[in-house]
């Protein structure tokens, strides 16, 4: 018998309204309401549940890190290559790696 690491993960989620005078005062006044325990999340707010293998999920991990080294690194190369065009091609390479370089970076 072998034996597995498996992750159990819940997410907990509420929407609260709050009056501010811009989305980042919003977000200040809800964190420390959160912070101070005003808010708890509980059973109530239940949305769903996953279950991860942790072995396969560092393997997702090594995924992403080689995804990110390679846009990286066809970024640069790809952007000069884009700006040596007279007319900007929709369908030039470079647009796409850019989009997932935004993806990835957050």
């Amino acid at each position: 018998m072998e034996t597995f690491k498996i992750e159990v993960q819940e997410f907990l989620s509420r929407v609260i309204e709050v009056e501010a005078e811009s989305r980042d005062e919003a977000i200040s006044k809800i964190n420390l309401q959160y912070e101070k325990t005003e808010i708890v999340l509980d059973y109530n707010d239940f949305v769903e549940v996953n279950f991860l293998d942790v072995n396969s999920q560092s393997l997702n991990d090594e995924k992403d890190t080689l995804i990110k080294g390679i846009v990286d690194s066809m970024y640069e190369e790809e952007r000069r290559h884009f700006e040596e065009f007279d007319a900007t091609p929709e369908n030039h390479i470079y647009l796409k790696i850019k989009r997932l370089k935004e993806l990835i970076n957050g």
